[in-house]
């Protein structure tokens, strides 16, 4: 009977840790304070701080409007929109996990625009002004992805064409798109840092992070995902969807990367199907290759725009 008890106790105990690693890995936080540049989670920006922080200011200070949509889902999608006059061409903008718009793209949006971009910076799921409470790592992402695409179309002209970016998770978020049925509008994917699968990530931070097998994690993951998310993290991966796709694609991802590994950069890279290019940045960690190398990244993003 001790024995059954005990063996009853470890179970619950094992329970609950699986549950809390679930809630910390998936469920939505608050993340009102993201963009405060002094506080503690966002120390590691410091030795960039003057460059993010102009880009944020002008974010706060460009002319620009707020829009919605619902997903396939059925949760209200928030986005800013900038609007670069008489332009024809559209870029949409996904941010990474658990990060923001306007601090992944700090230096982005003003750059696009600079290139005469209209500029759409979106809000994930679960993230910002848009709702939801659970993060699926791209899974249903990528269809708001399409969601926006068509809002785009909808509502600036279906004469218009479109750019598809992200970073970190967001860069997943687009590659998975790419394997969708994206409009013939959509004229490229610029993908900086993307890993190549839930899985692979989750199985990643779980062995670096706690010395978790994900063996052990990912089963209990899933079942956790099925149940409160509705979705599953089981045979999703960019290196499938690419292999299906036709859009161009240009990624980026530093040499130096210790969330995101390069290696999954180049296994996407080595899978894509379409027309593609894969920009290295040495010694740039994870999401710095534009402060790495600023003139090498804008250049490459221009022709890449500029000939498709």
């Amino acid at each position: 009977m001790t024995a059954l008890l005990a063996a009853l106790a470890v179970l619950i105990l094992f329970t609950l840790v699986m549950l809390w690693l679930f809630c910390f890995a998936f469920v939505r936080r608050n993340d009102s304070d993201i963009d405060n540049l002094d506080a503690k989670h966002n120390r590691f920006l410091k030795e960039y701080r003057d460059i993010i922080k102009p880009g944020m200011d002008y974010i706060d200070n460009t002319p620009h409007s707020w829009v919605f949509t619902k997903s396939f889902d059925g949760l209200k999608l928030a986005a800013r929109y900038f609007p670069v006059k008489d332009s024809k061409r559209t870029i949409i903008l996904f941010h990474g996990y658990r990060s923001s718009a306007k601090r992944d793209f700090s230096c982005a949006v003003k750059m696009y625009c600079s290139m005469g971009l209209n500029v759409l910076l979106v809000d994930q799921r679960s993230h910002g002004k848009s709702e939801g409470r659970i993060i699926t790592f791209g899974v249903k992402e990528r269809y708001d992805a399409l969601t926006w695409v068509d809002f785009v179309l909808n509502n600036y002209g279906n004469d218009t064409d479109i750019f598809l970016g992200g970073m970190s998770m967001g860069a997943t978020t687009v590659l998975l798109s790419a394997g969708l049925n994206l409009p013939k509008n959509v004229k490229g994917i610029i993908a900086d840092c993307g890993f190549t699968s839930p899985i692979a990530i989750i199985k990643k931070v779980s062995r670096q992070a706690f010395h978790i097998s994900g063996f052990i994690v990912l089963p209990i993951m899933d079942f956790f995902c099925r149940i409160f998310g509705r979705f599953s993290i089981k045979g999703i991966s960019t290196t499938d969807a690419l292999a299906k796709s036709k859009t161009p694609i240009i990624m980026f991802h530093g040499t130096k990367d210790n969330f995101v590994p390069m290696e999954m950069s180049r296994e996407n890279f080595d899978a894509a199907e379409c027309e593609k290019q894969l920009f290295l940045v040495e010694n740039a960690d994870h999401g710095f290759s534009y402060f790495f190398d600023t003139r090498g990244v804008t250049e490459n993003v221009y022709e890449f725009i500029y000939s498709h």
